[in-house]
């Protein structure tokens, strides 16, 4: 598990790949923020509890810089899936982050955590975002002295076409295949030039559970690609086509149907298993 929370942060850590996700979710793709005006900063902060000291760390955070002046500390978090005390996660983070402002006695500047939901299966919704909609109120007077908190999230895979375009990083990458697995619960990949190889399919294959990253990521190692190429293409296409004849033939062999009722049943048509049958025979000698 923590190797998947490093792998994952991997390509944000990338000043071009941090500056970009900023610039199309903040400024609408507007180059605001420049990737050589990013400073790295500790993403480990402490807190206290019943007299114990425990560690919390952010997934990405970064100062923002102007010369020499911070103009603001900006922090990214992965989701994989919908947290209903995303709010009461990212008031911790803020907090030691505006903490550690008071305690160094510098300048006061804005902390801003984007929380970068990756699931296809479900909307986050605006209701779990919300502090307020976790710790509730008992009662009206009350509730006017709580300060809601909301968590800034984004919904990468319902982010539409023009928006995905924006990207200028191999963020672009990501974003296109969480939007394409929630239209057709499939991916073309794309074949465009890629600067962070590993680090994509590293993040990929951590917050998507899809295994075709993994055989990509190996291979990708060890050819030492720069590119998503047609032989990445071919590989991530034969993941799925092991997947889907796999899947066919156990039923065949285990509950005794027939190809075409195999087939019916995993809502696939005999034309589809038989392509993946001859792609996988065609890609059986392929380095």
């Amino acid at each position: 598990m923590a190797e998947k929370d490093v792998t994952e942060k991997l390509l944000e850590d990338y000043p071009d790949v941090f500056a970009d996700i900023v610039n199309v979710l903040v400024y609408d793709g507007e180059d605001r923020v420049n990737a050589a005006d990013l400073e790295v900063t500790g993403a480990v902060s402490q807190y206290k509890a019943a007299n114990v000291i425990h560690c919390q760390e952010r997934d990405v955070a970064k100062y923002w810089k102007k010369k020499q002046v911070r103009i603001g500390l900006l922090g990214l978090e992965n989701q994989s899936s919908r947290d209903p005390d995303i709010a009461l996660r990212v008031i911790g983070y803020d907090g030691a982050a505006y903490r550690d402002e008071l305690n160094q006695g510098e300048e006061r500047y804005p902390v801003v955590t984007l929380v970068l939901y990756f699931g296809t299966d479900q909307r986050w919704g605006q209701k779990s975002r919300s502090l307020c909609s976790v710790v509730g109120s008992p009662d009206e007077k009350l509730a006017q002295f709580i300060h809601d908190y909301k968590a800034n999230v984004f919904e990468i895979a319902w982010l539409d076409d023009e928006t995905v375009a924006k990207f200028k990083s191999d963020f672009r990458i990501v974003a296109d295949y969480f939007v394409q697995m929630r239209k057709n619960h499939d991916y073309v990949p794309s074949t465009e030039v890629m600067n962070h190889v590993e680090e994509v399919l590293n993040l990929m294959a951590a917050v998507s559970g899809d295994r075709r990253f993994e055989i990509a990521q190996n291979e990708a190692a060890e050819r030492k690609v720069s590119k998503m190429e047609d032989w990445l293409t071919r590989r991530l296409n034969k993941a799925s086509a092991e997947t889907l004849v796999n899947a066919v033939e156990s039923l065949i062999n285990k509950q005794g149907l027939s190809l075409a009722d195999a087939c019916d049943t995993l809502d696939y048509t005999v034309e589809k298993y038989l392509s993946a049958k001859k792609l996988l025979a065609d890609t059986a000698t392929a380095v």
